[in-house]
């Protein structure tokens, strides 16, 4: 007879969440050359980047609404607002640079080597922000592994950005 422990059953539960949520960043990762490549096909329609920019915010911003007045999420703390850093506000800046650099360069680089740099400088800024600790985030050191992905990657990079 097999006895389970609740224990075990924890972490079978937690591997398993831990699973969906890689699959789900996975996923998530996936719809962004398929967003970039829709983006530069508007811009191309519409003859215009930033149109094309605005109309993909103004679509993400109509589904955002929608969700935070579907009832599925506890509701904000409108009156915490003010008390944000002022730095934390800049986030919807650094968003319309990435919608907008993304649209034009998916039409001149290709999305592969589009996403290649941005997936590329995600990772650098994020290993040192990890690393430092910066914008109030838990520390993860700079480990040998991460140096490894990193150079990894750096390669991946050069090839992506060799002639064919």
């Amino acid at each position: 007879m097999v006895s389970l422990r609740l224990s075990d059953l924890q972490k079978v539960a937690s591997r398993c969440q831990t699973c969906l949520f890689l699959g789900l960043a996975l996923g998530s990762g996936a719809l962004l050359p398929i967003q970039a490549s829709l983006n530069a096909q508007l811009a191309r329609s519409l003859d215009s980047i930033p149109l094309a920019a605005d109309i993909s915010y103004l679509t993400g911003t109509v589904v955002l609404m929608a969700l935070l007045l579907s009832g599925r999420f506890d509701p904000p703390n409108w009156s915490a607002l003010g008390q944000a850093p002022r730095w934390s506000w800049i986030g919807g800046v650094l968003g319309a640079w990435y919608i907008t650099s993304s649209t034009y360069f998916v039409s001149v680089l290709g999305t592969t080597l589009t996403l290649g740099l941005v997936v590329g400088g995600q990772a650098i800024v994020g290993v040192i922000t990890d690393h430092y600790g910066w914008l109030n985030l838990p520390r993860h050191r700079l480990t040998p592994h991460r140096r490894f992905a990193l150079g990894l990657m750096a390669a991946s990079l050069f090839l992506l950005t060799q002639p064919r």
